[in-house]
């Protein structure tokens, strides 16, 4: 079976992994403590940007640039120039391109605001998480929502037109009343864009542990997917358009275009430590400790794709074919597009799994839509409810 390249278009992650203090909740890879070592990680970031980027072809440009921690603003105004002066340098990078960058809200002034807008960053995104200061609290969380309204404030004074928060739902003693509460405080921001995630106890962070011990409750799933449907309903007569399982734009027009590239299962390359990168039909993970990374970009040689890679993983037929099902149908209006999965794959996604697709549609779960007049397979609204069943059944061997 043939697979076409879907995009000349790809994306860039580069990993910050340092943080003031961690969250209750978090299990990425991040270190506090670690300041440090952040000029060498910096440099070394930018050996790896630019040995990668010899092997990029050169038709292909860069659409987005994502800066994900960690809190990328702990770095000075001045790295984010240098690194995105450097990416332009080393690849073809579209006009008006989305460049992004994750914030904590209590370390945003307005004039590092305006230097990093300068330095190119176009979009931010803030870890609001919550108005509620009890739950801020239990997270682990330094800000409160005070701060949060000081940082859009601060954002907008510095040129930002396009502001994302993030909002956790399912936190132990939330309510549904508490959970509109923070949607409504972010809703009166005037926020372009939500995110909206489903709390999820890590085995090894603090907040399970809390919770093995009997200090605080366990979530209670069912009032998370009663705060989840609240949301659906709430956001939409706030004029907030969802696209994504879990993403709102305003008014559908400031829809996350480095994300659309993972959810399209396109092409992105990962810089820094722990960084994940899907070139075609390679996939590899970074070294995950900062300074391992540090040395094996140091002691890197050219001719090497990724020259931090733990491993390069040849993906095969099926698995593209699987994970483009499965993250394609998180796009809520766009979902599959039947014309390009079969230019890419060869094969229609109904000759593939013709009787799954009709056992969910008669399950109400999927349904074929039409929107500018080109046919999409999709979530129903009962679907996003129950998405992760709806990815099982196209995960079989």
């Amino acid at each position: 079976m043939a697979v076409m390249r879907d995009s000349d278009s790809i994306s860039i992650y580069l990993h910050i992994p340092f943080c003031r203090s961690r969250c209750a909740y978090c299990d990425f890879n991040t270190y506090a403590g670690f300041e440090k070592l952040l000029p060498a990680y910096v440099n070394s970031l930018k050996k790896e940007i630019q040995l990668t980027g010899r092997f990029v072809q050169g038709n292909e440009e860069i659409k987005s640039v994502y800066f994900g921690g960690g809190t990328p603003t702990l770095m000075s105004a001045q790295y984010f120039t240098e690194l995105i002066n450097l990416i332009c340098d080393a690849y073809t990078v579209k006009p008006q391109a989305e460049i992004s960058t994750e914030a904590n809200p209590c370390e945003l002034t307005m004039d590092y605001l305006a230097l990093i807008a300068a330095a190119g960053v176009n979009r931010l995104s803030i870890g609001m998480q919550s108005a509620v200061s009890r739950e801020l609290k239990l997270l682990g969380r330094r800000h409160n929502k005070e701060d949060v309204a000081a940082a859009v404030t601060s954002a907008r004074q510095a040129g930002f037109e396009n502001i994302n928060l993030d909002l956790i739902f399912g936190i132990p003693g939330q309510t549904l009343d508490s959970f509109r509460e923070s949607l409504n405080f972010a809703a009166q921001l005037e926020a372009e864009h939500l995110s909206l995630y489903a709390l999820t106890l890590e085995e090894a962070t603090p907040l399970a542990e809390a919770v093995r011990k009997g200090e605080i409750p366990a979530p209670d799933e069912d009032l998370a997917a009663d705060m989840y449907a609240m949301a659906m309903e709430m956001l939409e007569e706030l004029d907030y358009c969802q696209y994504e399982i879990s993403n709102w734009s305003r008014s559908g027009l400031y829809e996350c275009r480095h994300n659309l590239q993972y959810w399209r299962n396109q092409a992105y390359l990962g810089f820094g430590a722990g960084a994940h990168s899907h070139y075609y039909e390679s996939r590899w993970e970074n070294h995950a400790s900062i300074e391992k990374y540090i040395s094996s970009i140091d002691s890197a040689r050219p001719g090497r794709l990724s020259p931090a890679a733990v491993e390069i993983e040849r993906l095969d037929t099926q698995t593209m074919i699987q994970e483009t099902i499965m993250m394609s149908l998180r796009l809520t209006r766009e979902g599959l597009n039947d014309r390009h999965f079969k230019l890419r794959f060869g094969i229609t996604i109904e000759e593939l799994f013709g009787d799954e697709i009709s056992l969910l549609i008669d399950q109400g779960l999927l349904e074929w839509a039409y929107p500018e007049k080109v046919r999409r397979l999709r979530l129903t609204h009962r679907g996003r409810m129950l998405g992760n069943q709806v990815f099982m059944r196209f995960m079989g061997d």
